[in-house]
């Protein structure tokens, strides 16, 4: 089954090439970050950027540039790093033809890993010598941050640790002035994985609180993607394992494991975890609790084939086993680990010697154990030389940086006085030129004095057109008060003679009535004059909806409760005719729509359904998502006939209707309308559809 990615933008919406051009590339962009976590994201963002290459042409060379680099990113976190580094370079060489510095910087920010990774020294040199031209010569703080965070990482890989940390902390510095701020993803991304790799760096100089100390201030912004958030708890494992806190690592695996229990995206930072884990253990002979995570690690490095992976288990597995006493096992597994490490890394490469070693004297194989020895004393010797010239070499390189940033302050420094004397120069022209423009202003002013004549004459001739409006909506206005008298001659009418007709009643005959038929009498009073106040609050709804700036307060409506309300209010109605209302609209049907409008609009339909009904019959309510019918039994049903009161925007106190047209005119408020349909001879519905 397909995986589910972000969603793709329809192009065929857009206009111009530009629109489509950019839409793509924020596209690509939101596959990068990958917030949803989705498994086989970079498979995704290769195919749409090689799709954006198709889609731009060989003028627009940024827009080139940066699909490129998608393009290898894609290839990148496939681990396939010769593609990558075509694209990058393509990105890189596309870049400097547009003269783009913001795309050279980028380009060179990746291929600094790339390149050692294929360990391609004289490229790496390449790239971080471009990178470093820009770097001092740019107050850009955006090329800056990610030029910074690029040489961090180059004087990383050369275990120049505290340039590699100066630079770092710079990044970091320029990115923390915005990073809470922003509602950029892209930037908090960033900045979190930047902490995370100062955290290794601090690691790697066994500075375990510090490592910590930045792993929580990345930690803000884990939520932005769950590439940040399963890196970040990973790294907390490392440090916490490092600094001899076992329960505090032991909460952050449990936490990656929550996280990353339905989403296999991420193995390394699970296996690593693991692996940091055992060794802790391994470090205390605390074997039995090793073994689980150990267990764990090679389930999913064989699962996923990754060859960095199988030799990290390799290695700790193999220590585990002749730590134990199982040495033939330990020969097995640490023979396949040390071509790898020899490879990958000289320190890694002498600890694998060292256990070999260890593993054939427990053996019993003394020649072999010597042999082993012999080849680990000489590399441990070469690795120790290498880290004693890479910290000379590293203060040097901080010593030359700090000279190189001094005479460059001095520069700024000169260029700065250079400007003041310009500036001296300019207010010189900059008087000249104001005199020019003074004379220039004396004749615009007069210029300015026949226009305004011109203008005054343009608002006497709107005014009078404003006048003619405000007649037209008097007009209006008058319009619709005479339909308001109308429509109160009609509806209070009947109701208010009810209730004189009830009270005259009670107060010539008052003996005539039994306890019962009084209370029953009073109630019937009751009644009435709730419906004489319920058809004026109805009147006054109408009459605000006829009002220009009147609008309907939406939400979201539950219509049976609506129904309910409306059907009981007309129940005592009804059943002077023997008539029986159902109501049959299932509870989950709701509307966005003006509670109030609707209310109105139901009881007006009601009122009329009964009102029309023939005795002895039944009004029926139904509903879907869409409609609401009120079906009635009447003799003298014509659906048409109805219709064209619906449709007749006159008014005419004496006929009936008007309730039909109250309730049309809330319908049309509320985006609704209201219609007749005539289901047979005896029949009619009444039917409220929000239908387009």
């Amino acid at each position: 089954m397909r995986t589910t990615f972000a969603q793709a933008p329809d192009l065929s919406k857009l206009h111009t090439d530009k629109e489509k051009i950019d839409t793509w590339l924020s596209y690509c962009e939101s596959l990068r970050i990958n917030q949803r976590g989705a498994t086989g994201n970079y498979i995704e963002l290769l195919h749409a950027a090689l799709y954006g290459l198709e889609m731009t042409g060989s003028g627009q060379l940024e827009e080139r540039s940066r699909f490129f680099f998608d393009a290898a990113l894609g290839y990148y976190y496939q681990v396939k790093f010769d593609s990558a580094q075509y694209y990058f370079y393509e990105s890189l060489h596309t870049a400097q033809k547009a003269n783009s510095t913001r795309q050279i910087t980028k380009a060179c920010v990746a291929l600094i890993p790339v390149n050692f990774q294929l360990q391609q020294t004289d490229k790496v040199d390449e790239c971080k010598n471009i990178l470093q031209s820009i770097v001092d010569t740019s107050h850009d703080k955006s090329i800056l941050q990610d030029g910074y965070y690029a040489l961090g990482s180059y004087y990383q890989q050369k275990s120049y640790y505290s340039s590699a940390q100066d630079y770092f902390i710079k990044s970091l510095e320029l990115r923390e002035s915005q990073v809470d701020t922003t509602q950029d993803p892209k930037k908090k991304f960033d900045y979190a994985i930047q902490c995370d790799m100062l955290s290794k760096l601090y690691l790697n100089t066994d500075m375990a609180d510090k490592s910590i100390n930045v792993l929580r201030q990345g930690e803000r912004f884990a939520s932005v993607s769950p590439n940040v958030d399963n890196r970040l708890l990973s790294s907390f494992v490392e440090a916490y394992t490092s600094s001899g806190n076992i329960d505090s690592a032991l909460h952050y695996d449990n936490l990656l494991e929550a996280h990353t229990k339905n989403n296999p995206a991420f193995p390394s930072e699970v296996v690593s975890s693991d692996l940091n884990i055992a060794i802790y253990y391994i470090d205390h002979k605390q074997y039995d609790k090793a073994i689980p995570y150990i267990n764990k690690a090679d389930t999913i490095a064989t699962r996923v084939k990754s060859p960095l992976l199988i030799f990290q288990f390799q290695m700790i597995k193999g220590r585990f086993l002749e730590e134990t006493g199982k040495f033939d096992q330990a020969i097995a597994l640490l023979s396949q680990a040390i071509p790898v490490a020899k490879q990958f890394n000289k320190a890694l490469y002498a600890t694998n010697l060292k256990l070999m070693a260890l593993a054939q004297k427990g053996k019993g194989n003394t020649a072999s154990a010597i042999q082993y020895y012999q080849q680990y004393v000489e590399q441990s010797d070469s690795v120790t030389k290498e880290k004693l010239s890479n910290n000379l070499a590293d203060q040097e390189t901080r010593y030359q940086t700090n000279q190189k940033e001094q005479r460059i302050a001095s520069l700024d420094k000169e260029n700065r006085l250079e400007v003041l004397e310009l500036q001296n120069a300019s207010r010189t022209r900059l008087l000249l030129i104001i005199g020019l423009a003074a004379v220039g202003i004396i004749a615009l002013l007069l210029y300015f004095i026949y226009r305004n004549k011109e203008k005054v004459n343009q608002v006497l001739n709107k005014q009078n057109d404003q006048l003619g409006e405000l007649n037209t909506q008097l007009a209006v206005a008058n319009d619709t008060k005479a339909k308001l008298f109308g429509i109160i001659g009609h509806d209070l009418r009947s109701p208010v003679s009810k209730i004189v007709q009830l009270l005259q009643l009670q107060k010539e005959n008052p003996g005539l009535l039994s306890e019962e038929a009084r209370r029953g009498h009073e109630e019937k009073i009751k009644s009435a004059s709730e419906n004489v106040l319920e058809t004026m609050e109805d009147l006054l709804l109408w009459s605000k909806s006829q009002m220009q700036h009147f609008t309907p307060q939406f939400s979201k409506i539950k219509i049976a409760d609506v129904l309910d309300k409306e059907s009981n209010l007309l129940r005592e109605q009804a059943s002077d005719k023997n008539i029986q209302i159902s109501q049959r609209v299932p509870n989950q049907v709701y509307q966005n729509t003006d509670e109030n409008f609707m209310t109105v609009i139901i009881r007006n339909l009601l009122q009329n359904a009964v009102k029309y009904s023939d005795r002895n019959s039944e009004i029926n309510i139904t509903a879907d998502e869409k409609n609401i019918y009120i079906r009635n039994q009447s003799a003298q049903a014509d659906a048409a006939a109805l219709n064209a009161k619906l449709n007749n925007k006159q008014v005419d106190s004496k006929g009936s209707g008007l309730g039909l047209q109250i309730a049309s005119d809330l319908a049309v408020s509320v985006e609704a309308k209201i219609f007749f349909r005539q289901d047979d001879n005896t029949h009619i519905s009444a039917v409220l559809s929000w239908e387009k």
